[in-house]
């Protein structure tokens, strides 16, 4: 028996094969993931020829389905959900990483701590220069937040630095007047400094008389 011959032409409607709704839907919009030699992943589109040949049906017929359906829209929103969860998963093995590594230090810490209390117990350790210890707490209030791991600027002074503010002030005291400083009445000292330039000017007075007198004598 002869096998049935293909028509030539476009198939009837009711000839054409069912489309696959779900399948090419999720092509549209997903894509298709495939894998690269590396065993990285990578998701590709397929063009709507493409899809027709792999269901079997018209081209047209795709991209009416895909104009009706808003598939290349949805798919750029698609895209973007995916890579807002890939970068909180990555946010979130991140804070992890970081967590762990902060546990252990704060495990080798305190470690440390035990250990300069026993030592420090036994007597293998000096007593007058805690500067060790004082580091690693420093360090622990660092690790956890602490007043240690803010950026604080606290004002300190030093014996060199009270010296040398008060060699400052007596050089100031020196070179300044009673009454700059507040220790007298500014009009006060200025009728002292009248009288004794007075004082002066009647010695001085008094002395050339004596010496005219003294002169006119020897002659």
């Amino acid at each position: 028996m002869p096998s049935a011959q293909r028509k030539s032409g476009r198939p009837l409607k009711s000839e054409e094969p069912a489309l696959p709704r779900q399948e090419l839907d999720k092509a549209l919009v997903f894509g298709d993931v495939k894998a690269l030699p590396d065993g990285s992943t990578m998701t590709s589109y397929a063009s709507y020829r493409e899809l027709a040949e792999r269901f079997g049906v018209a081209t047209s017929l795709i991209a009416n389905y895909s104009r009706e359906h808003n598939c290349l829209r949805r798919r750029e929103e698609a895209k973007t959900r995916i890579a807002t969860k890939a970068d909180q998963k990555l946010i979130e093995l991140r804070a992890t990483a970081i967590a762990v590594s902060k546990d252990d230090a704060l495990k080798m810490i305190d470690g440390y701590l035990l250990g300069f209390e026993e030592a420090l117990a036994e007597g293998r350790v000096r007593v007058d220069n805690p500067t060790d210890f004082n580091t690693m707490v420093r360090l622990k209030e660092f690790v956890m937040g602490g007043a240690d791991s803010r950026q604080e600027l606290h004002a300190s002074f030093s014996l060199e630095g009270l010296q040398a503010r008060h060699a400052q002030a007596l050089r100031v005291a020196r070179e300044t007047t009673p009454a700059e400083r507040g220790e007298v009445d500014a009009e006060v000292e200025s009728e002292d400094k009248e009288s004794d330039s007075a004082s002066h000017t009647s010695d001085e007075i008094l002395a050339s008389g004596q010496s005219r007198r003294l002169m006119s004598q020897d002659a």
